[in-house]
């Protein structure tokens, strides 16, 4: 983190910015791990469509086509 300031930081605005720099590196460590199930249910459909787009776009045109019968 860039330090803008231009002197001694006081007792108190040191302790800000520790608990600033804490909060920010549990935000970091807490980023990579994925929150929920959804979220990980749609990184895996991600990672399917990745690996095999044109069987991911047939699975796609056949739900859009069992969708558009509904209606």
């Amino acid at each position: 983190m860039t330090d803008l300031s231009v002197g001694p930081l006081s007792a108190e605005e040191a302790r800000i910015q520790n608990a600033a720099d804490q909060a920010y590196r549990v935000l970091e460590d807490n980023a990579g791990a994925p929150a929920n199930t959804t979220v990980r249910l749609l990184d895996l459909v991600r990672d399917l469509t990745r690996e095999a787009p044109l069987h991911a776009l047939a699975v796609a045109f056949v739900l859009g086509v069992m969708v558009a019968r509904r209606r």
